[in-house]
């Protein structure tokens, strides 16, 4: 039998010690040596957070014959790398967001608030119509 392609410059596994569980993740980030460079990690950006950020009026939004506000939020002297576009309920129950961050020429996003699949497709069209291409 031959050996797969990826194992065959690799050694055999001989260790069968448990891992250190203080070297997962989690526990290092709680470890008071990791733990405020983890929480700054974690912090959404002053101007999002705050918000002091540059922004656009909301508009209506209508989604299964519930009433919602859509908005968008950029970093002041830096929109085109660094939006939030919002969703907040009618009643100000509930808000949701998509963090859309350009580096390096590629954008990332990070949906915020939990959104269901329906509101996290109007976030992304919300991002598209503030950024036509």
């Amino acid at each position: 039998m031959a050996t797969p392609l990826w194992a065959a410059d690799k050694p055999a596994a001989t260790s069968t010690a448990a891992p250190d569980l203080a070297s997962y993740t989690d526990a290092i980030a709680r470890n008071p040596k990791f733990a405020k460079a983890y929480q700054s990690m974690v912090k959404l950006p002053e101007w999002a957070a705050l918000p002091h950020a540059t922004s656009t009026p909301t508009t209506p939004l209508s989604i299964g014959g519930k009433h919602y506000r859509v908005g968008n939020l950029c970093e002041p002297h830096n929109c085109g790398n660094n939006q939030l576009e919002v969703i907040f309920t009618e009643d100000g129950h509930k808000a949701w967001g998509l963090l859309s961050s350009t580096i390096g020429g590629k954008v990332y996003q990070m949906p915020l608030g939990d959104p269901d699949d329906t509101i996290l497709h109007a976030l992304n069209d919300a991002y598209k119509a503030s950024n036509p291409q």
